[in-house]
């Protein structure tokens, strides 16, 4: 027995003797309690039990760990037991014991910077359909090169994105995204950062992004239910621009609020440049009157009021759109020494009413929207007015309006995001997908249809009237994979050519991620 043994047992030793001892004199005298008797055998046990733990041999270390934050597989020598270490408050050198130690935890992967990557693609294919008036009000003899008016079918992609968002600290998100099928190639959409829990402004927000003007434009155009926005859109939403704004939302989340000041023009790169003003503030404010989930059900009604004013820094401001369709293509300049043609101009679906550009002051837009979501059917609608301060004329008063109705055949109800106060991804309820050797699910099925219009005539700037009414068909594969098809009767009332009338078919697929 070693002589480090012989220490740790010797208090054992001595209270085993004692206990004998006295258990010795106790029978001679045969005065023994029987309850110190029991006392002494029980403190017997524990000692033993005691004895019996000291000489168990540690647990054997593990020979390899895995690591759950980062998924790298540790060797043992990672995890042996921690060197020598000096205890001041000791005043000695004291050896940790290598045996029970608990093995260190590896680093943790840092949390920030975050990234997460997505995407989406809408494949599109147009028909088109025209009496010989329509050609004739959209003819255009000073283009390069001339129009004569004809519609062109045509295939395409509407849309290319990739994104990559996240956080570089509890408080600071961030957002890119660029386009590589729109004009610019790729186009710059998205590119901002934000300050979250803001005190009073709540969360604060610099670089581009949509400013908040309406129902279907904060919306994502992943979630909208038609091919493109309405009529409005184009000619009286601010969309994306580069600037600085803060929004919120009220505790219960019924009430949502926005406001932004930013550049009133820029490139598709984001560039704007002119110190003749420029500038233009929106703001936005929804409510929800009431909300209710019942299972995968929603009943709710969403209202909202928004205003947009500014004026352009080159003075100069334009009114026009296309009938809710677009496809198009990029003509080609000339080759240079590489042999490779560079895409120069964009070829496509012309606006049908236009009031081409003029000298502006400044302007006004107002604009109402309203959302109500009955189970599976729903009923959305808009309306913006404009009013222009010319430099050389009068004031001008524009307007349009949408109104659009769907219904879910499959059941589902269109999702609503109410910090944000816009439309969110729709899942069906039973996805098409196979499953144990077979197809299971039939999606989620739409049937939809707008009416939409817009009146660019007011005194002496006037770019015509135009509505539309479309019918669609959605087919939600799962929450990621959408086919659409719109039928659109385009009705063009020509400041000097009078009515005329297109139809158009339109074929989408969607993917996005």
């Amino acid at each position: 027995m070693s002589l480090s043994s012989v220490g740790r047992s010797a208090p054992v030793l001595l209270l085993f003797a004692m206990a004998f001892a006295t258990s010795s004199v106790s029978a001679q005298d045969g005065e023994l309690p029987p309850l110190m008797y029991d006392k002494l055998l029980k403190r017997l046990d524990e000692l033993e039990s005691e004895v019996s733990r000291l000489k168990a041999a540690p647990a054997p270390l593990a020979t390899a760990t895995h690591d759950p934050n980062n998924g790298v597989q540790r060797t043992n020598s990672e995890y042996l037991p921690p060197a020598p270490g000096y205890f001041p408050e000791a005043g000695l050198m004291a050896m940790q014991a290598a045996a029970g130690t608990t093995p260190p935890v590896a680093p943790a992967k840092p949390k920030y910077p975050s990234v997460t990557v997505n995407g989406f693609f809408q494949a599109d294919t147009l028909w088109f359909g025209q009496d010989a008036e329509n050609k004739a009000a959209l003819a255009n003899p000073a283009a390069v090169p001339p129009f004569n008016g004809d519609l062109q079918d045509g295939a395409g992609f509407r849309r290319a994105r990739l994104s990559a968002k996240g956080a570089v600290a509890d408080n600071v998100n961030y957002f890119m995204q660029f386009d590589f099928g729109f004009f610019g190639r790729p186009t710059f959409t998205d590119l901002w950062a934000e300050v979250t829990d803001v005190p009073v402004l709540g969360h604060v927000r610099v670089g581009q992004w949509k400013q908040p003007f309406g129902l279907e434009v904060v919306s994502s155009v992943r979630y909208q239910t038609f091919l493109e926005r309405s009529l409005l859109f184009q000619a009286f939403d601010p969309f994306r621009h580069v600037g600085a704004g803060f929004y919120d939302w009220s505790e219960d989340e019924s009430t949502t609020w926005q406001f932004t000041m930013f550049r009133t023009r820029n490139d598709q790169f984001g560039n704007d440049i002119g110190d003749n003003g420029g500038w233009s503030t929106a703001g936005r404010v929804t409510h929800l009157p009431w909300y209710e989930k019942n299972g995968d059900r929603l009943d709710y009604l969403h209202l909202g009021v928004a205003y947009w004013h500014g004026n352009p820094s080159n003075d100069k401001f334009r009114y026009a759109t296309i009938p809710e369709a677009y496809v198009g293509e990029f003509g080609t300049s000339a080759a240079g020494s590489s042999k490779v043609g560079v895409p120069a101009t964009a070829q496509g679906t012309p606006p049908f009413v236009d009031t081409g550009t003029f000298l502006v002051n400044d302007f006004t837009h107002v604009g109402f929207e309203s959302l109500l979501v009955h189970g599976p059917f729903s009923i959305q609608s808009e309306s913006t007015l404009a009013a222009v301060n010319q430099m050389l004329g009068p004031q001008l008063h524009y307007w349009g309006a949408y109104s659009q109705a769907s219904y879910f055949i499959t059941g589902e109800s269109r999702p609503y995001d109410k910090k944000t106060g816009a439309l969110d991804r729709l899942v069906p309820l039973r996805p098409f997908i196979h499953e144990n050797g077979c197809m299971q699910g039939p999606g989620a099925w739409e049937l939809a249809a707008r009416w939409s219009t817009i009146d660019l005539d007011s005194a002496n700037r006037n770019g015509g009237q135009l509505t539309d009414l479309t019918a669609g068909l959605n087919w939600y594969l799962n929450g990621y994979t959408k086919l659409q098809f719109n039928y659109i009767h385009a009705m063009l009332d020509h400041p000097t050519l009078g009515n005329s009338q297109a139809n158009i078919a339109g074929l989408r697929c969607q993917v996005d991620f």
